[in-house]
Order: C-alpha cells, then sequence, then structure tokens
C-alpha cells in the first residue's frame, strides 16, 4: 500500500510538471501565492535539524547522512541548496528523474527517497490556508535530496557494498580508497546534473548488462511454468511431452526464431531444436553437447526473478572495479572457468581454465573448530581460488614443483599409501634441508606429524603437475597460472578442481601473447625450450646459436626463467552474468556460493 501511495504522489508530481502553459503560469507563481518567506524557510530547515531525536531521520526510507548533513547545513548557516523555494521545477524533475533510473543499474529508486521527496514536496505547495507546516515539508525535500545524492553518488562511483567487508577472506581486488573520497563533492557542483550524468558507470560491459536488465524486466511479466526434471535425458530423435515447454522456454528466451520457421511436432527432439539447445548451453556455460540432461534442464527452469536478481548483483560486482580497457589485460573469470587475453576491451583469445575446489559445506563450522584446537588435522580444505590482481613478470619454463605441506598430508601420503613406487614413478626427490634421502629411507609416517621434515620436490617433466609453463605474478597466496598433463578436466562443465591455482589448456597461445615484442625471446624458441617440435631448422640453429645468452642466470639444467619485457596486469574475477564481445548475456552457475552470500546483503534494503 505504501509503494502505492508513493507511485500516486510522484505520478501527480510529474503531472504538476507537464509542459503546458496554465501549469507553467501556477508553478511560476506558487512563491506570490504561497508567501514565501526565505527567512522562515531557513529557519524550518535549521529546526529540522535541530531535532536530535527527528521522527522525520528514523522513517523507513533510512536518511543516512543525516547528522553529517547536519554539520554541512550549520557551515553554510542552514541556508537551502537545491530547493531554495517552491518554484523548483526543473532541478526537482531531473533528479526524480535520475533516482527513477536507478532501477535501470538495477537499484531500488526507494533508496534515494524517490516517492518521498514528491510526497513532501506535495505537501509543501498543498493548497491550504491551514498548512502550517508547508516550510517543514520543503525543508525535508532539501534534506532528502541532498542525502539521496550523496547515497547515490557514492552508490555510482563505488558499489552499494564493500567487497572486502563482505568477502575479507576472498576478494583482493584493488578497490576505490572511500576515506580518501570527498563526501561532500556532490554537493558542491555547479550543475548537479551534469556531475551526476558524469559519474555514471560507462564501460562496454557495464552499460550491456543493462540493457540485458531491461530486457528480463519484461520476462517477470510471465508465468514461468516449470519443466519436469528426470533421470531420463533426451537427444535427437526422442519424443517426450516435455519437450513442447522447452520449445515454449527457448523461443521466449530468444533460442529459437519461429519467425522464418514452421515447428509442426513440440514433442519431437528435432534437429533444429538441437543447434538452440546448444546455443542455450554454450550461454550458460555448459558442455555444448545437445543431449538435454538435468543440468540442461535446471538451468532452463531458472525464473525470471532469477535472472533478474542475478543481473543486479553482477552490475554490483562491475561497480567495485574498472578493467583498463584501454590497455592489455588478462582475465580470468571463476564461474565461466575461462581466461581471456583482452586487447582495447576486446578478447584477443581465450583458453577454458580449472580453478580451485569449493570449500566443504560445513566450512564455517570446521574451521571455528580449528581456530579453537589450532590442530592442523581439524583444519577444512580450503582451494577456492581468490579474487585478486597481480602482474605476470616472468615464466618458469620446464618448472618443478614444491609439494605444499597440505598436498603432502592430504595426497601424497595415500598414493604412497597405495603405492609404494608413487614418488620414484612421479620423478619426485625428497630433501631433508637441502639433503637429497634415498627413497627407501622416505618415512610415510612422517607425513602425519604436526612438522613435516621432509621436502618434497618433482623435477620437470612430461608427468610434472605443473606440466611445462608456470605463469608468475606475485601475490601472498602461492598462486599461479600453469600448464598442467591432466587433460580431462577441461571437458567438465563445472572444472573447479584445482588446489588454488588456476590451470590453463593453452598455455602456448597465452605464452605467445606476453611474449609479443620480447627483445630477445618468441613463441618458437619457448617451443624449443620446453621440448616441442619447431618445423623451421633455421630457427632451432638459430636458438642454439642463443641459448647460453638467453638461459643466462638459469641455475639449473632444464627449468629455465623468462622475464618478460614488460609486466602484464592480471585480474581474477568472479561473475556470474556478463554480456560478451558478440552481445550475448551469459549466465554461469554460482560454484563457491558468492553470489548467494552477496545477496543478502545487497537486497537487504533493495
Amino acid at each position: 500500500m505504501k509503494t502505492v501511495l508513493l507511485t500516486i504522489c510522484v505520478s501527480l508530481l510529474i503531472m504538476l510538471f507537464a509542459c503546458n502553459k496554465e501549469t507553467n503560469q501556477v508553478e511560476q507563481n506558487l512563491n506570490e501565492k504561497l508567501k514565501f518567506s526565505s527567512a522562515d524557510y531557513q529557519k524550518a530547515l535549521k529546526d529540522l535539524f535541530s531535532r536530535n531525536d527527528s521522527a522525520f531521520a528514523q522513517q523507513d526510507s533510512s536518511i543516512k547522512y543525516f547528522d553529517t548533513l547536519k554539520y554541512f547545513y550549520s557551515t553554510r548557516n542552514f541556508e537551502p541548496l537545491f530547493i531554495k523555494n517552491y518554484e523548483i521545477k526543473d532541478i526537482l524533475y531531473s533528479l526524480l528523474i535520475t533516482f527513477k533510473k536507478a532501477a535501470e543499474h538495477g537499484l531500488n529508486p526507494e533508496r534515494y527517497h524517490y516517492g518521498l521527496i514528491s510526497t513532501e514536496y506535495l505537501k509543501s505547495i498543498k493548497d491550504s490556508s491551514e498548512n502550517n507546516d508547508r516550510y517543514i515539508s520543503l525543508a525535508k525535500v532539501e534534506l532528502l535530496v541532498s542525502d539521496a545524492l550523496i547515497n547515490y553518488s557514492y552508490h555510482m562511483r563505488y558499489g552499494v557494498l564493500n567487497p572486502k567487508e563482505i568477502f575479507p577472506d576472498s576478494y583482493f581486488l584493488p578497490v576505490a580508497d572511500i576515506k580518501k573520497r570527498e563526501l561532500f563533492e556532490p554537493l558542491t557542483q555547479d550543475s548537479i546534473i551534469q556531475y551526476l550524468q558524469k559519474i555514471q558507470p560507462n564501460s562496454e560491459r557495464y552499460k550491456g548488462l543493462q540493457l540485458s536488465l531491461s530486457r528480463f524486466y519484461e520476462y517477470l511479466e510471465n508465468q514461468w511454468q516449470e519443466i519436469p526434471l528426470t533421470d531420463k535425458k533426451l537427444e535427437v530423435g526422442d519424443e517426450d511431452s516435455s519437450l513442447s515447454l522447452i520449445y515454449d522456454r527457448l523461443i521466449t528466451l530468444g533460442f529459437l526464431d519461429t519467425s522464418s520457421i514452421k515447428i509442426y511436432n513440440f514433442t519431437l527432439y528435432d534437429s533444429l531444436l538441437v543447434n538452440s539447445i546448444k546455443y542455450f548451453q554454450v550461454v550458460n556455460g555448459l558442455n555444448d553437447d545437445g543431449v538435454i540432461g538435468k543440468n540442461t534442464i535446471e538451468r532452463l527452469n531458472t525464473t525470471p526473478q532469477e535472472y533478474v536478481d542475478k543481473i543486479k548483483i553482477n552490475l554490483e560486482r562491475f561497480r567495485w572495479i574498472n578493467y583498463p580497457d584501454s590497455l592489455q589485460y588478462i582475465l580470468v573469470n571463476i564461474p565461466d572457468f575461462k581466461l581471456y587475453a583482452k586487447v582495447k576491451g576486446k578478447t584477443f583469445f581465450d583458453s577454458k581454465v580449472c580453478t580451485g575446489r569449493k570449500r566443504p559445506s560445513n566450512y564455517e563450522k570446521r574451521y571455528k573448530y580449528y581456530k579453537k584446537t589450532k590442530n592442523w588435522r581439524d583444519k577444512p580444505d580450503d582451494w577456492e581460488t581468490p579474487n585478486m590482481y597481480g602482474e605476470i613478470s616472468y615464466l618458469v619454463l620446464n618448472p618443478t614443483w614444491n609439494v605444499p605441506t597440505s598436498i603432502m598430508r592430504e595426497e601424497i601420503a595415500t598414493k604412497v599409501k597405495n603405492d609404494s613406487s608413487y614418488l620414484q614413478s612421479r620423478n619426485f626427490k625428497v630433501y631433508i634441508d637441502t639433503l637429497e634421502i634415498n627413497l627407501d629411507e622416505f618415512d610415510i609416517t612422517e607425513l602425519y606429524s604436526d612438522t613435516i621434515p621432509y621436502k618434497i620436490v618433482q623435477d620437470p617433466g612430461a608427468g610434472n603437475a605443473l606440466g611445462k609453463i608456470k605463469f608468475m605474478f606475485y601475490n601472498p597466496f602461492g598462486i599461479y597460472l600453469h600448464d598442467t598433463p591432466s587433460r580431462i578436466p577441461f571437458t567438465y562443465s563445472n572444472r573447479a578442481v584445482s588446489h588454488g591455482c588456476v590451470r590453463v589448456e593453452k598455455p602456448l597461445p597465452l605464452a605467445e601473447f606476453l611474449l609479443k615484442d620480447h627483445p630477445k625471446w618468441n613463441i618458437d624458441y619457448l617451443k624449443i625450450e620446453i621440448g616441442q617440435k619447431v618445423k623451421d631448422k633455421s630457427i632451432v640453429t638459430e636458438y642454439n646459436r642463443q641459448r647460453s645468452t638467453l638461459r643466462k642466470n638459469s641455475k639449473s639444467k632444464k627449468t629455465t626463467e623468462l622475464i618478460l619485457s614488460k609486466k602484464m596486469p592480471l585480474y581474477i574475477d568472479y561473475y556470474t552474468a556478463w554480456v560478451d564481445d558478440n552481445g550475448i548475456t551469459n549466465f554461469r552457475f554460482d560454484v563457491y556460493g558468492r553470489d548467494e552470500i552477496l545477496k543478502e546483503y545487497f537486497f537487504l534494503n533493495n
């Protein structure tokens, strides 16, 4: 009921602002008609802020900056800034339109007092001789507008939420230092409307997702009948009654265009439908095999509200950080399990990746218990890849692998227990301090001790867990990008299988991208160094002649550190909805459950 009343008030106000001569004449004469007094209005504004227990400041719409604005207005002797009298048609109308368009950003206009501003303004100009509170109402409009401007400007520039507070153990991307912002900046502009237009997020990815939001808003009016979920998988040639619902869903979502084709049998899975299903699977991050199974049905059953909510929280993510689209950089999107080499905002090439495993469902409970006991046996696995930024500065060719303590305990111990020759067959060496020991002297029980005396290192080679190339960037977590001999996980749709590092399916194209314009190294030299064939024998000859110079600082006969001539920015991020270079809206499964956490905070007052 409250929302309906506010909508009516806003509609009345817009009608008041309608462009006709009669209304404009009334608007122009309001001050004279209502006997406006600047002194009385200024006193009302001062009185409004002087009420420390002001019930108005406690209203449901939440006036966030009441105390801050009280200080601000006291420094200007409570002289109004925006709403200076009754005749403020242009500025108030423009501000209301701006706040209304907050919905285009996935934000609730009522965060910015959209309805309440118009309600109080209409009260102030109510044509009644008994309206003794019209100055208080006008003062409330001034307060509401100023509060909304600070809040709206903050949200547009930095986001509604601080990701480092919500995800303190997983969000390490750079965000603006809000402590250094000038809080009153929106209130000191020569043209507030131009300022509000200037601070709008304007990246192509943001604006593209805004367009998607407007389209999915329209779906909210549709009745979304759930498609039955069964163990049966549907393939081309099958007939099933549920296919009629699938046809309907794909047509509604725009995956099947019926303007130029005619469908004769809505219960038959034919070649026309399979192309649409594959298209749907691709933009939802599923294996595009054309088979309609559980995962595909679950995605088809995504409701319009779920689509809208997902888009809204990803618009929020895009407000947290701006990518340098005028430059080159590498982007890894965790839920997409993809790496993108970006040049001027466009994708130069992409590669599948594997990221860290999801935490166990009881992680929080187990971690609290571990904090009490401090016993490594009680510590739950935490392999999730964090959101982070770094700069790839060098490559390691033919790398060795220093096995982390946690992996020694969780994996190496089990594998050695099941196969006593495991370490030897996989080219591992074991050290105590710097002394290599004979593998026959290796005591598996030491892997279960509180302090493991061993250092286990895997030599370079075809079976090395890091493959042939490691892409290094400084970070406090020991995370890097690397090649891998394990190729099967790249066929999975959910590739959260690693210990936190990012495994790259196509390391050579990535290396070639990084080596562009390198004064010494090129991709052919790199291939030769890691043992791959190069057809042009003259290149091999040239490489052999320069090899000692290229490997000048290498301490190992096999392992080589290749220093890049220019560091490459790397962003490891997490978003589950975006628009790709072809203008297609993509959605991904919330693999780490970070959408669900974000929703709890984002929709609390939205």
